[in-house]
């Protein structure tokens, strides 16, 4: 038989699957951030307060990123409780940081 394959040729052959797995990296990412921006929260007043500098923006953008990863979950279902420890840690650590400016405790901000 001319132009038939050898019946070995498939014989070697295996089904593979792949799993991806997935996730909600921008639940992750508001997670890691609200970790560090509460690390350097409670650490201010141990500093004078210049850990608030860095605790406000990364609070901030832990907010943010909490927020658009909770909407990911309620669509794909993954990295819910994530993005709700985010959001746990990221407002309060935002508001640390801000009452010691807004009270005056920090006058560098305001000329």
């Amino acid at each position: 038989m001319e132009g038939a394959m050898p019946p070995h040729a498939y014989e070697n052959q295996q089904e593979r699957l792949l799993a991806v797995a997935q996730n909600n990296s921008s639940a992750t990412a508001g997670l890691t951030l609200g970790i560090i921006a509460m690390v350097f929260s409670i650490m201010a007043p141990l500093f004078f307060l210049i850990c608030c500098i860095f605790s406000i923006p990364l609070a901030l953008l832990g907010i943010i990123f909490s927020h658009i990863g909770y909407s990911n979950a309620k669509t794909t279902g993954i990295g819910k409780s994530e993005a709700i420890a985010g959001l746990i840690l990221n407002w309060p650590s935002f508001l640390l940081g801000l009452i010691p400016i807004l009270s005056g405790l920090y006058p560098g901000f305001f000329p």
